[in-house]
Formats: C-alpha cells, structure tokens, sequence
C-alpha cells in the first residue's frame, strides 16, 4: 500500500525555513516596485503636517498616511505601470487630487501638492519662451496684483502636460499664460478656469477661443502705427514691411490695410525659415522710403535685430522697430508696449476678473492702452531728419 505524505509536516516545516530567510524590503530603485513622495505646502509655500493622503489605483488597493512634521509623506512598494490618483486633505483646506498616474518601475515619482484654503485666491502664470522673453511680464503683472502669482516655468518641466493638469486640480483662481506653446496647453488641459493669454504673436491662427479666456495684443492697433510712421516721416509714400512668413501673415495684412487707408504703398517681404535677413532686405534697395517690422518671433531675435539695423543705416534707410532696444542700436524709431506695459494690463484685467465679476470674454483681445514712443536723435540726424518739434517722446536716444 503506498504510503501518503505527510502534509502537515511538510507545510510547517516550509514556514519555519521561511522565518529564517532574509527578507528584502522594497527600495526607491527596486526594478519590481515604483513609489510616490513629495512634499504637501500651503499657498504660501510652507509645509502642511498632518495632512491625510490616500492613493489608489486600477487594480490595486488603497493605500492611506499623513504627512510628516516637515509636510513630506511616501508611498513605497506601489505596482508600476498602473493608474494611480492620489489625493490630499485637509481640514480647513480644499481637497486636490491628481489623476491618471503612471509610475514606471524601479522608478520614485515625485508629487507635490499645494492646498488653498475655501476662499483664498491664487494666481498661476504658465510661462513659455517661444521666443519672447516673459521676465518682465511678470514683473509687470505682479507688482499691480494683490493676490499671490505661483509661476510654473514649463520649459523647465520634465512633461509640461501634466504640470499643467497639475495646477487644474489645484482649483486656480486665475491663469496667465505667456507664450504659444502655455497657450495652447492651458486651452487643452484647463478649459474651465479663467485666463489671460499674452505673448501670442496672432491668436486668430490658433484654435484658442473660449468662453473662458481673454487676449493681450503685442502689438498696437495697425493704424496706430501707421500714424506714428506718417507723423515721424511725412514724405514717405512706399514702405517696406518685413515679417515672419509662418507666423505673422494676418498681422502684416492688418498693417498693409492701415497703410492703403492712408495712402502708402506697402511692400510686403515675408521671411522665411533658413533665409538670412540680408537675403529678405537685399531687394527692398532703393524702392522704400522707410522700413517696417511689426513685433512677431521674427523681430524677438537679438541677431535679427542688429543685422536689420545696420543694413537700415548702411543703406540709409529710416527704421521704424517694434520695441526700444532697436532704437538703442539704430533703428529711427519705435512704437509699441514694452512686454512689462503688457504685463500691467494684465494685472489690470485679472482684477477685473478677481474682484469685479467680469468674465475673460468680456475682455476679447486687448491692445495695452500705454504704449512706449523711443526715438534715436543721432539716427534722424545721420539720416537728415528732422523729428517733429512737440514730439512727446518717452525714450530718446
């Protein structure tokens, strides 16, 4: 008869060599694990202790701790490549989750949260250089705001996308974005919050439009600034208008109607990607009475701005340039907001916003009502202008 093993036996026998085994505790580069850390910090950016954190995600269970005396917390041991949301509360404070999670294995994924209390306001600036600078934007836009402005530098950001979805479930108060790609991103990722878009070359070739969002113009109003250039150059009956080809079509025929209406022929010279500005200028030779450069990524490059300007003096050409720093070069003179007036009415309207319950949409794209008039004394003097006598000018070189 055969004999049947004796389970029992076997199976506690298994447990005890079990107990003596080493164990191996999960690590932060385990390649079978992922884990989640981060810091949870008030509006002001001080540590929140005691706040309550809960992950869970698709198949896997729910995971619960608070944050420590320093605001910090940690999930180790998480299964990788599942969707984790996690969220943090707080009494007194708003709860924020964030959704959709993907942790990577061997992989710690850092997760900050910032709570507001029910009530608080706060202001995010979503900034990107694509190309114009935004320092003094901001600079503008905070001095005039009595609500604190977190600026989340996305070029910075190893997946921008998501930081975006980020400040979305932080509840804002209000958003500035500053540059193309911030625009475009806020636009998909945070439609419901109110916004103010700037530094947009032309907002009508971009899909942006929304019940929620308002544009700052660059530029001034097109005949505006054909009236400047008839009030510096009287005599100028043909000019030449340089632009960026892929970018600034709708602006430069905004400017080339402006000019028909009063009565000047525009040459228009659209450069393109790869040609040097010599190349887009060379045929304007002895055709024009001034040139013309509206304030577009075309204008925005250091290197564009000296080689325009010294083939404008070289062929004795009056300049008239989007901002200051070509009129300190050369350039005969300039018309237009700097990017800190842009900057200023953005506060203005996101006060507006705030504190008066105006929408973004009542707003539409806005011209800055201040604008900055720079004139070069030394360039009208080599070119044998004479500038107008009550020219109230508020730069002059």
């Amino acid at each position: 008869m055969t004999r049947l093993p004796r389970w029992p036996a076997l199976v506690l026998a298994l447990f005890v060599l079990a107990a003596f085994l080493p164990t191996r505790e999960a690590r932060a580069d385990d390649p079978y694990f992922a884990s989640v850390r981060g810091t949870v910090r008030d509006s002001q950016g001080r540590p929140l202790p005691g706040t309550s954190l809960t992950v869970s995600g698709d198949g896997v269970g729910r995971s619960r701790q608070r944050t420590g005396r320093d605001g910090t917390y940690r999930f180790p041991a998480l299964r990788p490549l599942a969707r984790y949301s996690i969220t943090a509360e707080l009494a007194g404070y708003r709860t924020v989750t964030y959704d959709g999670l993907v942790l990577q294995p061997g992989r710690a994924r850092g997760m900050d949260f910032r709570l507001k209390r029910p009530g608080e306001r706060e202001v995010v600036a979503l900034v990107t250089r694509d190309p114009f600078p935004y320092q003094d934007l901001l600079r503008g836009f905070t001095q005039g705001l009595d609500v604190p402005v977190r600026v989340v530098d996305l070029d910075q950001e190893a997946d921008p996308a998501e930081s975006v979805r980020r400040v979305r479930a932080e509840h804002p108060s209000l958003l500035l974005g500053a540059g193309l790609r911030a625009a475009r991103l806020i636009r998909r990722e945070i439609p419901d919050a109110p916004a103010i878009l700037t530094l947009v070359t032309d907002p009508r070739r971009y899909d942006l439009e929304t019940s929620t969002t308002c544009f700052l113009a660059n530029a001034p109003d097109p005949d505006e600034v054909v009236r400047h250039l008839t009030t510096m150059l009287p005599r100028a009956r043909r000019i030449g208008l340089v632009y960026d080809a892929d970018l600034s079509v709708s602006v430069a025929h905004d400017l080339l109607a402006a000019a028909g209406r009063a009565g000047i022929q525009v040459d228009l010279r659209p450069r393109y990607k790869g040609s040097s500005p010599e190349e887009t200028l060379d045929p304007l030779r002895g055709r024009i009475d001034a040139l013309l450069l509206p304030f577009d990524p075309l204008s925005a490059s250091p290197d564009t701005v000296e080689r325009v300007t010294r083939w404008a003096l070289r062929n004795h050409v009056p300049l008239a340039a989007p901002g200051p720093d070509w009129v300190r070069r050369g350039a005969l003179y300039a018309y237009g907001a700097s990017t800190e007036q842009i900057g200023a009415e953005a506060s203005r309207l996101a006060a507006e916003i705030l504190y008066h319950g105006h929408q973004p949409s009542d707003f539409g794209v806005r011209v800055p009502p201040s604008r900055l008039l720079a004139v070069n004394r030394g360039t009208a003097e080599a070119l044998g202008i004479t500038l107008p006598p009550d020219l109230d000018a508020q730069v002059a070189y």
